[in-house]
Parts: structure tokens; sequence; C-alpha cells
């Protein structure tokens, strides 16, 4: 059942593919013929200013091996104030150039990430400390030189921040098929105040970095690794403190959210109990009854004669209700879902749930042969898998399949709703954690296959 949407996802995948690629390519294509224009002009200069800025090169690359992680293996370096300072002391090329040759990633050399997201990286960084740069050298012909340092120091700052996360944000935005303003929200770093206070200081040691180097040289850039180290423990602390809260509310509301689950598993399980009394004892007891008032008749009567007909009749009856009711606790005791079994509560599950929603159900239930704990755990996903399609999918249609496959059993729930990326974390909703969390305690398969705006499938097998 879960094969029909295959087709569409992976074209999905290649198109979304296609245009990651696309736009990563662009903004390398971009860097380089920019680059390759202003070193025709400056090449000279360049090359004679080449050894002035290899000790930039040298920083830059040590605070390039130290960074800070942000979200979806996003790294965010404490390079900046010495971009700010190379963008006040150097040409704008000289400055791009800089941030393109000196931005290492140790998942390079992990191989971690392909060679063209770590060009895209160099080259996102090269673009946006050109720019910089060269926004402070249109305002002041020698920044670094200029009364008002610390001002261009804020706006060289704000540029390459600005460039950097629109770059970095759409690429993200289009890998991860999500709002490009949800994923600007998920980089700031640490809180607003933190973040705020650090990018502020940041402006100000760039542009105390640049008066110092015109005064003693590459010492400055030495002197500088502790402050810059200084910065990256305070946004470090900054990022673990707000994780920390974070998972702390996550498993306080995920508690609230288990603790119903379990009382509505209660509820339906009173339900199935309470039917299968009214379907398999409650008419023998009535027989017994209807015999016990003819029996009182008889003998109000006097009609002895029928009396001793019908009380072998009360007694077959008694032993009949009796005999139910054991067979009943003894099919309690074997599964919690009631004696006809995990097929059964599952029709009366979709019954029960198809009231709550207008989508229209599709039940393909087998009969099957399973523990009374699997048939649980089935019975659990089941229920959670439906209550997710019938509360977030908006689907128009729900598939419902259960057969026996090899040794096991296999649930599949469909629909044909929005969809959502399994990978991403949606705060406020633990479905799917649940359903992970049950299906590894019972030693079971789970598989769910979702793409925004293909609908999600949700495959179980367990005994197997």
């Amino acid at each position: 059942m879960a094969t029909a949407a295959r087709p569409s996802v992976r074209r999905l995948n290649q198109r979304v593919n296609f245009r990651y690629k696309t736009y990563l390519w662009a903004v390398i294509v971009t860097w380089i013929v920019l680059a390759a224009l202003q070193i025709q002009g400056q090449g000279s200069h360049i090359l004679s200013d080449s050894v002035q800025i290899l000790p930039w090169v040298a920083l830059v690359t040590l605070l390039n091996l130290l960074p800070v992680n942000v979200w979806q293996s996003t790294s965010l370096t404490v390079d900046l104030p010495v971009a700010v300072a190379a963008g006040l002391v150097l040409t704008p090329i000289e400055t791009g150039l800089l941030g393109f040759i000196a931005s290492f990633d140790k998942k390079e050399f992990r191989g971690q990430i392909t060679p063209l997201k770590a060009l895209f990286n160099r080259s996102q960084v090269g673009l946006a400390d050109f720019l910089g740069s060269l926004v402070a050298h249109q305002l002041s012909g020698h920044p670094g030189d200029s009364a008002f340092a610390v001002g261009l120091a804020l706006i060289i700052l704000a540029t390459i921040l600005l460039a950097n996360y629109i770059l970095v944000g759409m690429a993200l935005a289009i890998e991860f098929r999500t709002q490009f303003v949800a994923v600007i929200r998920r980089l700031r770093l640490g809180t607003m105040t933190d973040f705020a206070l650090v990018v502020a200081a940041w402006a100000v040691l760039g542009a105390m970095l640049s008066a110092l180097y015109s005064e003693i040289g590459f010492v400055a850039l030495v002197a500088f690794v502790f402050p810059a180290l200084l910065c990256r423990q305070a946004l470090t602390r900054s990022q673990m403190y707000i994780d920390a809260s974070q998972a702390y509310e996550h498993r306080e509301q995920a508690l609230v959210d288990l603790s119903r689950r379990i009382y509505e598993e209660r509820t339906d399980e009173r339900r199935l109990i309470a039917a299968d009394l009214h379907d398999e004892v409650l008419q023998p007891l009535f027989k017994v009854s209807l015999m016990a008032q003819v029996l009182k008749a008889d003998l109000t009567g006097g009609r002895l004669l029928e009396m001793d007909q019908d009380l072998p009749e009360l007694l077959t009856a008694a032993e009949e209700a009796s005999s139910t009711l054991r067979e009943l606790i003894g099919d309690l005791r074997r599964s919690t879902l009631g004696t006809r079994g995990l097929a059964t509560a599952l029709h009366s599950l979709v019954r029960a749930l198809s009231k709550e929603t207008t989508a229209s159900f599709h039940a393909d239930i087998a009969n099957v042969s399973a523990s009374a704990s699997d048939e649980l755990a089935v019975y659990q996903i089941a229920k959670e898998a439906i209550a997710n399609a019938i509360t977030h999918s908006r689907a128009n249609n729900i598939w419902i399949g259960l057969a026996e496959s090899g040794d096991g059993v296999t649930l599949v729930i469909r629909d044909d709703g929005v969809g959502f990326d399994p990978s991403l974390e949606h705060q406020g909703h633990y479905g799917v954690h649940i359903m992970r969390e049950r299906a590894a305690l019972a030693r079971a398969f789970l598989a769910i296959d979702s793409t925004p705006s293909l609908g999600c499938s949700v495959t179980l097998t367990v005994g197997a």
C-alpha cells in the first residue's frame, strides 16, 4: 500500500536536489567571476601584499576550526571580528580572498560534506566578506584610519551577517524544504540579548584589532586569539542554556502528552471489554434471568411438573453464562484488546475515529495471529498514526492495512494529505517520537515515509 506515492516522492526529491545544486553553483560562479574580475585589475597589488595577508589567513583558519554548532549541521565561527578588521585594513578583494581561502571546515577533512557544499561555504564567505569591505571602502577611502572606524566596523559586520544569513538561509530552505523565515530564526545563536551583545562586541573588537594592527603589525593578530576564544565560550554557554531549556520544556510537554494518551488507551481497552461483555456475557445472563422468572411463575402457580422441565434449562443457561465469562476472562488475560483480537479492535477504532474527520477511510484489515504485546503495540501505533493523519494531514483519504507477512504482522497507515519532513523536529508534536519509542520497545520495524505535499505512509512490522 505504501508504494503508490514513491515515484512522486522520488521525482520531488530529484527536483529539490536539482534546485539545491543549481543554487549552490550560482553562488559559486558569482564569486569566482567577481573575484576573477577584481584580480585582473589588482593582481600586482594583491601579489605584493601576499606576505602581509598570510598571518591573517593563519588566524582565520585557526578560528574556523573552532566553530559553534547552530542548527541542522550549520555552524557559526568566531572569525567575524577578524573579518571586520580585515575589511577595514585590507582591500575588498583581499578581504574576500582571505575569507575564501581560510574558511576551513573540520567536516571537509572527515569527508562529512561534499566538495560542492565545501566550495559553496567558502564562496559565500568570500562573497559576504568582500561586500562588507566594499561598503566600508565606498564610505571612506581608508576606513582603517577613519575617525569613524567603529561605525564602519558595525556597517561591515551588518553587511557580512546579512549576506551570510541570506545565502546560507536560502540553501538550507531549499535543502530541507522549509520556509526561509523559519530557517533564519533557527540560525540565531544563543538568546537574542546575548547575540546582540556579542555582535556589538565583535564590531568594537574588529575596530580595535585594525587600530592595533596599524601600530604593532601581526603581533596584534596573535594577541587577538584570546578575546576571540572568550567570545566563542560565551556563545557556546548561551546556546547550551537554550538547548537545556528547550529540552526540559519538550520533556515536560511530552510527559503531559504521554499521560493523556495512556488515559485514552485505557479508555479504549475499557470500551472494548464493555463491548465483549455486552455481546458475549449479557445474552446468557439475560436467559438465566428469564428462566428464573419462568420458574418463579411455575412455583407461584403450583405447576410443579412444568417446573421440573424448566429447571434443567435454567441450569444449562447458568452454566453457559459461567463458561462464557470464564472464556472472556481467559481471553482478556491473553490480550488487552478483547476476545476478538487485533482485527476487530482496529475496525472498532476506525469506526470511532471516522466520526472525527471528513476523510474517507479504506480498511483492508485481515485476522492475524500475534502475541498480546505485539497486538497492543500495533493497536497503539495504528491509533497514533490515524490520529496524526486526522489532526495534521488534512487528508481526503486514509488507508489502513493489516496482514500477516512471513513470520510477522505488517500494518500500513497511509494518507494523501499535506505530508511533512520526518527528519525535522516539530516542537509540540510528539506523535512520531512516541511511535518510534513504542516500536523500539516491541522490537518492531517502523518506517515513516513522508514528503511535504505528498502525504505520509507509516509501515510497522512486528514479530518477524
